[in-house]
């Protein structure tokens, strides 16, 4: 990273701060405060990032060379479409700095006594700002805050949240289910108790929010009771639930005329997933193989049709995704806690004929993941989170889609699950 594009990372994390950390340098940055701001990013872009990637911006401030997708992310934290957008709209403030740099310029007394009056009485308000911020509200993190299903396995499913604020004093208080910023309610500090209604399986962190701080993250499994098919809109709209077919022949799909009998909008339609999430046993999140077959059917006239695999983790997820040769611009790669766009790399082996039976595999071991395709391999990178248990397994199609079969191993090949889909 040049030294211009580096004053543009300066000017970028001090906007942050100035945003969501008004204590500024005087009041280093704790672990809630980066937790809080990934949770931001991941609700504003859909990019996940790490603690330890923000922890080494702020700790090195300037001195890296980041990934652009991290670049785009703390863009969003502003409000800015991606990091271009960023740049091109704080232009005249890094060239302005930037002259300052080789341009002085003698001061007389009085110049530098008005500036020394000014320092204080700057630091006079910010210091006000920050009691007002910060020194009112006595946030605490000893807080209760516990979650029960109501169904052990399927959904829909209520969850019940039981909490207690212990005294903590805040303007407003919210529950926010998941990851989507539209699943938060207010909620009364009082009342003890709040329900939501999960309508999709998965690993979700639910949120205890005073204000705009996190108090505590709650975690919530909602688990299937074996496979199960739903079409959707997208993550922001109620799944249709679809019934599973397993045909004769041993594969796992869904049924087409199901799909257009049901109350599905074919013009609004995103996608069919078909999901098993549960408990994997302790299969490391960061040491395992998967392996899989599966391929595209015909539906809707798609001319970028797509598919791809998913693996649920406690932490993050993986999902390596198949289309056309010509739509790989289309696609999203996740391995660890790295997203990567099909608009910023060649990610021209992930394409195929998806009308065909493909073999795609996901290998990961010491943090380090590898992708074959029909034996050959086609990708490979490192990252550092760790990612604790697998607890589940999806695949998504933009139309139809069917799978032959699965396997879930540890490094041993040992298999921890495998289905052939034969019953």
């Amino acid at each position: 990273m040049d030294s211009t594009e580096n004053d543009y990372l300066q000017l970028c994390i001090n906007q942050i701060e100035e945003k969501y950390h008004p204590a500024g340098s005087d009041v280093q940055m704790k672990q809630r405060d980066f937790e809080y701001l990934i949770d931001l990013i991941e609700e504003n872009s859909g990019i996940k990032l790490s603690v330890s990637t923000l922890k080494r911006l702020w700790r090195d401030k300037g001195n890296q060379n980041p990934h652009p997708s991290t670049l785009d992310g703390l863009s969003s934290l502003l409000g800015y479409k991606d990091w271009l957008d960023f740049k091109l709209n704080n232009k005249k403030e890094v060239l302005a700095d930037e002259r300052k740099k080789v341009t002085f310029t003698p001061l007389n007394h009085s110049t530098i006594l008005g500036a020394f009056v000014f320092i204080l009485i700057a630091f006079g308000m910010i210091g006000a700002i920050y009691f007002e911020l910060f020194e009112s509200k006595s946030y605490s993190e000893d807080v209760d805050f516990s979650a029960t299903n109501t169904v052990s396995k399927g959904v829909p499913n209520t969850v019940i949240f039981n909490y207690d604020f212990k005294g903590i004093e805040a303007d407003s208080f919210f529950i926010q289910q998941d990851w989507n910023p539209k699943h938060k309610d207010r909620i009364d500090p009082e009342a003890r108790y709040f329900s939501s209604i999960y309508y999709m399986p998965g690993f979700h962190k639910a949120k205890l929010i005073a204000d705009e701080t996190i108090l505590k993250i709650e975690r919530v499994h909602i688990q299937t009771d074996g496979w199960m098919s739903s079409a959707l809109y997208n993550y922001d709209e109620r799944p249709v639930y679809l019934r599973k077919d397993e045909s004769p022949d041993g594969i796992l799909t869904a049924n087409e005329q199901d799909i257009l009998d049901s109350s599905v909008d074919i013009e609004r339609f995103d996608a069919l997933v078909l999901l098993n999430i549960r408990e994997y046993g302790d299969l490391d999140g960061h040491n395992f193989k998967f392996d899989t077959k599966f391929r595209y059917k015909t539906f809707l006239n798609d001319p970028c049709p797509s598919m791809r695999f998913t693996i649920h983790t406690e932490v993050h997820i993986y999902f390596v995704p198949l289309t056309l040769k010509g739509c790989v611009s289309n696609i999203d790669v996740k391995v660890g806690e790295n997203y990567l766009s099909g608009r910023e790399n060649d990610f021209s082996n992930f394409g195929a004929d998806i009308y065909e039976w493909q073999d795609l595999s996901l290998h990961v071991e010491d943090k380090i993941g590898k992708v074959y395709l029909n034996g050959e391999q086609i990708f490979e990178t490192t990252f550092e989170e760790d990612f604790g248990k697998i607890v589940g397994l999806d695949y998504r199609f933009s139309g139809l889609g069917e799978v032959d079969y699965l396997k879930l191993s540890d490094l041993s090949d040992n298999i921890v699950y495998e289905d052939t889909f034969d019953e």
